[in-house]
């Protein structure tokens, strides 16, 4: 009974967090961190966004696969939520382009993504199925060394963002994925996180009956 309530919470935080990725993205002032290196090879290979969403997420995967060193359901369910939420992220690009307007709207665009990716993460970890595969290896590498999540997940967004700026300074010559909008994520998501889910409890499918 409660897999009615959460699958469809699930799809609804998807679409959400795929909404603020790819606003984030489109505003042009540097995407967030989890999506630096799809970016970054979005900007180097003839691939879609989405496209270069699902290897990065496949390949998310396999660090899980090293990291845990078992299989269980829901790191399985990875692999086909992946592919869905690369498509989620080229459906959006389809519709959505804010290069033309002024630099102050785009990054108003930018931090209306970086409320909709913190929101969708609080609906996504509120129905209490699988993580997206980013956050899923954050979780798995901090249970298995026994480290802070909070620690494990900075420095992890620090590694992403270095990989993207060295791949874009070596193959374009210059940073078009790392700039204040990827610091305005770092520092503004986690906390909208805390304040989404404060506002909106009833979302927590661990506490709601």
């Amino acid at each position: 009974m409660k897999l009615k309530r959460q699958l469809p919470q699930y799809v609804i935080g998807l679409f959400v967090m795929a909404l603020g990725i790819v606003l984030i993205k489109q505003a042009n002032t540097g995407v967030s961190p989890v999506s630096v290196i799809p970016s970054a090879l979005s900007n180097i290979f003839p691939l879609t966004f989405g496209n270069t969403t699902i290897l990065f997420q496949l390949f998310c995967f396999v660090l899980i696969l090293l990291v845990q060193r078992k299989v269980d359901v829901k790191t399985i369910l990875i692999v086909p939520l992946s592919i869905v939420f690369g498509y989620i992220i080229d459906f959006y690009m389809l519709f959505i382009s804010l290069g033309k307007l002024a630099v102050w709207l785009r990054y108003i665009f930018c931090l209306l993504g970086i409320a909709a990716t913190a929101l969708g993460i609080v609906i996504i970890v509120g129905a209490n199925l699988m993580l997206p595969a980013p956050d899923a290896l954050m979780r798995a590498v901090s249970a298995t060394y026994k480290k802070p999540l909070s620690k494990v997940k900075f420095t992890g967004d620090a590694i992403w963002a270095v990989l993207a700026i060295v791949i874009e300074l070596a193959v374009c010559g210059e940073v078009l994925s790392v700039w204040i909008g990827t610091v305005l994520s770092v520092l503004l998501t986690g906390k909208l996180v805390g304040v989404f889910g404060k506002c909106l409890p009833w979302l927590d499918l661990n506490k709601t009956k």
